[in-house]
């Protein structure tokens, strides 16, 4: 089943039973950025996603874990805001991050900050800000990478090899080897994956802000177990419950943006196998 709510994420989620979800995948709305449907405060993004980060610890499973994607932004040229730092080091604390992982858009475009008499870099990695316990459900073997013709050579020809990537001793065949136990490379925790296409992603389905479908589909299948639930309580045009969808899982989202909403509904519709029940919540 998926389900689309409408409505705010913090008015919403207190009517999804305790326990009741396997992972939790959104991109939340970042602060002091000028979209159609508004700006938010530092404060008053805070605000929101303590109210959030607590409904999503109460809904999910003991076993389940949640991932918010998230962005930093400037001041100013040259000055970062803090407000994506602060996040992590508060949730760390008191909830506990699995691991630090980072998506890469290997095709961001330059910005202004790139101009020659500016002199900076293009942003292009986001935060996948993972929290839940040090136990919660993964499965790596669903990400695993295919293995090289060259990693493949390197394990046929050189088993006993040594050799000493940052001072660390290591036996190149054995660490090849692994893969081939195992059923391919293991990825880094910086993700290259490009932003969208210009056909179905979210973009081109009127949302400017929206989570690649690539990257969407990686994290749900990395951390809900087949049958699962999974939910969004920042669903924008659903491209996270197109990726359940797609995995034959149930999944909840939440959009409080009633054309995004009916964005949303559209695109899961369109080639959803699994029921699909619109929930319309007034005011």
């Amino acid at each position: 089943m998926i389900v689309i709510h409408h409505g705010r994420a913090e008015d919403i989620m207190p009517t999804i039973p305790a326990q009741s979800v396997d992972s939790v995948v959104t991109d939340p709305p970042y602060p002091e950025i000028d979209r159609p449907y508004g700006r938010m405060t530092e404060a008053e993004w805070f605000d929101m996603m303590r109210v959030v980060v607590a409904e999503c610890r109460r809904i999910l499973k003991p076993s389940g874990s949640a991932v918010f994607i998230l962005q930093a932004n400037s001041e100013r040229v040259g000055r970062m805001r803090t407000w994506l730092f602060e996040f992590q080091a508060w949730i760390g604390k008191e909830w506990g991050i699995v691991q630090d992982v980072y998506w890469w858009n290997h095709t961001a475009p330059p910005t202004v900050h790139c101009h020659r008499d500016r002199g900076l870099m293009r942003p292009s990695v986001k935060a996948c800000v993972w929290a839940g316990d040090s136990e919660c459900y993964r499965d790596q073997s669903v990400i695993l990478w295919e293995e090289s013709e060259a990693n493949a050579a390197q394990r046929q020809a050189s088993r006993a090899l040594k050799y000493k990537p940052s001072g660390l001793t290591m036996r190149a065949g054995r660490c090849t080897a692994a893969a081939a136990e195992r059923g391919g490379v293991t990825p880094f925790n910086l993700l290259p994956m490009a932003n969208a296409d210009s056909a179905s992603s979210a973009g081109a389905n009127g949302h400017g802000a929206g989570t690649p479908q690539a990257l969407a589909d990686w994290w749900i299948r990395y951390i809900t177990p087949d049958n699962g639930t999974t939910c969004d309580p920042f669903a924008g045009s659903g491209t996270m419950l197109m990726a359940a969808k797609d995995q034959n899982l149930n999944a909840i989202g939440i959009e409080k943006e009633a054309e995004y909403v009916e964005t949303a509904r559209r695109r899961v519709a369109a080639t959803a196998d699994r029921p699909l029940l619109s929930v319309s919540v007034p005011g």
